[in-house]
């Protein structure tokens, strides 16, 4: 039969590129159709296609059929096809199209010497292939729509999809996970690792949030970086560990479509915590079917997934739940976990969208806490030992989010509102027996212990909208989009001084009740006012308000003659009071962002960007009738970007350089367990990076390196890498040599390499740089996975936080005020096994 193709497609509005046209997919590899043998009669096979932001085929499903035989046929050689996606504003988007297939009668072959019919290509299709020799694929030309086939009607379809982020600046990245997923990662936070310069510790176990490090700042739990998931924010106003403190745990890693990070204050949607960047999960699973996986491995560690993705709705459309445990690497180190996130994609109206997503999550875990080099080095406790045995992590979260996008006018306007619940216990010991010291109006006793109780429970509930209109001025297209974010946080942190390896409080440090409402505007423009130029930025402006409630404002006002041991007294020195004191306070700032866009020759951009991050302080440093505080960051960077395709690679690099002067910083007091403010600092680094993808090799790298000193001083500031290098590598494909049942097998291959270099610590101190190598190997037939992982491939030991101060864990003869280096134990070899099967996965 001969193969006669005809790729009808009408594209409707789309939810966020309303009022212009969108430019179709275009088919750039089309293998043909081949009629099943024996077929005697032709017909038309109709195909409802969703091809996705990358070009591929998502979903296929027939919406005219012409008998089994041939829906098959059309099927099997349509989902083959690769697409050059569909685009909105320059940006590629999922889109759903009709595709006919007509299959005919073959006309008698011709005589030997009779010339052959010449052939008629369709415009924007792929060329028919010769009669007598087979088809090579050939992209296809940018035309117009094609005719409608004889007796076909083309019939609209509605292109849909969220508004893609509109990248400031060189530092702006938008990280398609894609193949890279295979690479070893404990969690979803470690998928930051993909962005340059972020590296990750962790001081307080498996439940507890990782310390994150960008580009010179020690971001500490998530107090300088904005993180979200579907644009829900993440960080927690006034934790009692870490103002902004950011738990990740409870994301699901395979449900990550992409990463959407900006390294530095440089867009107008970013807001408080902002400082030195931002990170929103953009969850999506783009495999669909159901799929149940289980991992067993070293130290007894367990985990389960049970992910549901209903094929024929789109990729925000998932349901999944994870369940794990483990003994640990160490003492004091064994955890549980639970988490299940659910959502639903659907259309709204005439090109718009909805989606709800809820998430709830639960943990526990026990934490070996920092240890103390000196006990370590003369073996009193072993590396992978514990100080203070009673440490750990209780954490709960549940949320629930809705969002809208819809055309309305001449733009799109997007709407979401979100709810959190939160809990969280943190019992760490940083100093031993240091700080119990004797106080008037104490019993006489000793060093009960250092090790504090960090309570925290929180109900947020907030909403963001925005309205982006596009336009047409000097025959060019411009954007302007304004929009709004309102969160309001009712919080109670406690801190509690707990007796050594109990869990009895006896001294309270911090009893608060806070309300605080964060109020913004923003305003970003999207201007081209030369075809080589691109101009983008805007200002934010944010408003908040404060209602503190200290219960225990009256804690160390001891009196003589009154009972002994009170915590909160109802009296102080001036005499009898009601224990508790409240506070009130505002505080705003206007914050200008701007970023310039230079094309120049053979496919660079040139870059430069200005920005103002702010970052609330805890509410614990604010007074009465204050102009609420704020730390204010300056940032300004320079960059050059190149892309292209050589060899079948598509490559993307950048090269970036970039200053950041802050008013004021924060790092972490072992003394109190959190941190606290330190005068102003600048930073001065560089960054480069590049990733390059193919049929069967998808490479990211990137190197930092980076210069942080006070500003009164000129020292260095403590606890950050002055060196981050990073390689993700994955090599996937078909293995043709060994077939089952006449189905290939797919395999994939995951390497991973981090190198930290050398950290300053207080006191002039550096600690040792650290290589870290991590790797996976997969194999898939038809519904069955199998997978090995191997984390800390080569068992090296290593410190993943190090610290330098006093303490006394009794560790010898005679307390001292010494500092000493103490550290967190980088996990050793961890190596895991797991099987996946997979159930109604699209093409089994």
């Amino acid at each position: 039969m001969n193969r006669i193709f005809f790729l009808a497609v009408a594209l409707g509005w789309s939810a966020s590129a309303v009022a212009q046209p969108i430019t179709p997919p275009q088919p750039i590899e089309a293998p043909p159709a081949v009629a099943p043998e024996g077929a005697d009669q032709g017909g038309t096979v109709v195909l409802l296609v969703t091809i996705g932001a990358d070009g591929a085929v998502r979903d296929i499903s027939v919406s005219q059929t012409a008998g089994a035989p041939l829906d098959g046929a059309a099927i099997a050689a349509v989902a083959r096809w690769k697409f050059k996606p569909a685009l909105r504003d320059g940006q590629p988007v999922e889109a759903r199209v009709r595709i006919p297939v007509r299959f005919e009668v073959a006309a008698p072959p011709p005589l030997p010497d009779a010339p052959r019919a010449a052939q008629v290509p369709v415009p924007g299709a792929p060329p028919a292939p010769p009669l007598a020799e087979p088809s090579t694929p050939a992209p296809a030309p940018p035309a117009a729509p094609p005719p409608t086939p004889p007796g076909e009607k083309a019939e609209e379809v509605v292109v849909r999809g969220s508004q893609r982020k509109v990248e400031h600046g060189a530092s702006d990245f938008v990280i398609d996970v894609g193949q890279l997923s295979v690479v070893p990662r404990k969690s979803a936070e470690n998928l930051l690792e993909l962005a340059p310069g972020i590296f990750l510790a962790n001081e307080g176990g498996e439940c507890h949030a990782d310390q994150v490090f960008l580009r010179g700042f020690n971001a500490e739990q998530g107090q300088a970086i904005e993180f979200s998931v579907n644009g829900v924010p993440i960080n927690e106003i006034d934790n009692p560990d870490s103002h902004g403190y950011a738990d990740t745990h409870f994301i699901i890693p395979e449900l990550i479509k992409e990463l959407q990070v900006t390294e530095g204050p440089f867009d107008p949607r970013q807001g408080d915590f902002a400082k030195a960047g931002s990170a929103n999960y953009v969850l999506g699973v783009r495999d669909r079917g159901l799929r149940l996986q289980a991992t067993r491995g070293s130290y007894d560690t367990q985990r389960y997934l049970a992910l549901w993705a209903p094929r024929g709705e789109r990729d925000g459309t998932f349901a999944a739940a994870q369940f794990s445990q483990t003994s640990g690497f160490g003492v004091n180190r064994a955890a549980n976990s639970a988490s299940a996130m659910a959502q639903y994609e659907g259309e709204l109206g005439q090109g718009g969208l909805f989606r709800v997503l809820a998430t709830t999550y639960s943990a526990h875990c026990k934490s070996a806490g920092v240890l103390r080099k000196d006990d370590v080095d003369s073996g009193r406790i072993d590396y992978f030992g514990t100080e203070d045995p009673s440490q750990g992590v209780d954490a709960a979260r549940h949320s629930l989010s809705l969002e809208l996008e819809s055309p309305v006018g001449d733009g799109i306007v997007a709407a979401q509102a979100f709810f959190i619940a939160r809990t969280l216990r943190i019992v760490e010991n940083f100093t031993g027996f240091l700080l119990d010291n004797q106080e008037i109006g104490q019993s006489l006793h000793g060093q009960r212990g250092d090790a504090v109780e960090k309570t925290y429970q929180a109900f947020t509930a907030g909403s963001r909208g925005t309205y982006r209109l596009r336009f047409r001025s000097f025959d060019r297209e411009h954007s302007v989009e304004a929009g709004y974010f309102a969160r309001y946080d009712h919080a109670r942190p406690l801190v509690q001084r707990l007796r050594f390896g109990t869990q009895d409080p006896y001294l309270n440090d911090l009893d608060l009740q806070t309300d605080v409402m964060n109020l913004a505007g923003y305003v970003d423009a999207d201007l081209r006012p030369l075809s080589f130029l691109t101009l983008r930025g805007g200002v934010r402006q944010e408003f908040y308000q404060y209602d503190i409630l200290d219960n225990c404002f009256t804690r160390g006002n001891f009196k003589q003659g009154q009972p002994l041991d009170v915590n909160c007294p109802p009296y102080d020195r001036s005499g009898p009071r009601d224990p508790s004191r409240r506070v009130t306070a505002t505080g705003q700032i206007l914050a200008p962002r701007a970023t310039a866009l230079i094309a120049l020759p053979l496919g660079l951009t040139l870059t430069t960007s200005y920005g103002m991050g702010v970052n609330s302080l805890d509410p614990v440093s604010i007074a009465q009738d204050e102009n609420a505080p704020f730390a204010k960051l300056r940032a300004l960077e320079g960059g050059l970007l190149a892309k292209g395709r050589v060899l079948g690679f598509d490559w993307i690099g950048r090269v970036v350089g970039y200053q950041t002067k802050a008013d004021r910083d924060q790092i972490l007091d072992p003394n109190l367990g959190r941190t606290t403010t330190t005068s102003a600092t600048t930073r001065t680094g560089v960054v480069v990076a590049a990733r390059a993808t193919s049929r069967w090799l998808d490479e990211a790298a990137s190197f930092t390196t980076v210069h942080p000193t006070f500003d009164d001083d000129g020292s260095l500031v403590p606890y950050t890498p002055l060196v981050v290098g990073r390689s993700d590598t994955a090599i996937f494909g078909p293995l043709p040599w060994i077939r089952l049942q006449d189905a290939a097998l797919q395999g994939s291959l995951g390497l991973g390499i981090g190198y930290i270099g050398k950290r300053s610590l207080p006191l002039g101190q550096f600690s040792d740089p650290t290589l870290q190598i991590d790797a996976s190997a997969n194999v898939r037939w038809r519904w069955l996975k199998l997978g090995l992982s191997v984390t800390n491939l080569t068992d090296q030991r290593f410190p993943l936080s190090q610290f330098f101060y006093a303490s006394d864990f009794h560790s010898r003869a005679y307390p001292t005020l010494a500092p000493a280096a103490h550290f967190t134990a980088a996990p050793p070899r961890i190596v895991l096994f797991t099987i996946e099967v997979a159930l109604d996965r699209e093409g089994h």
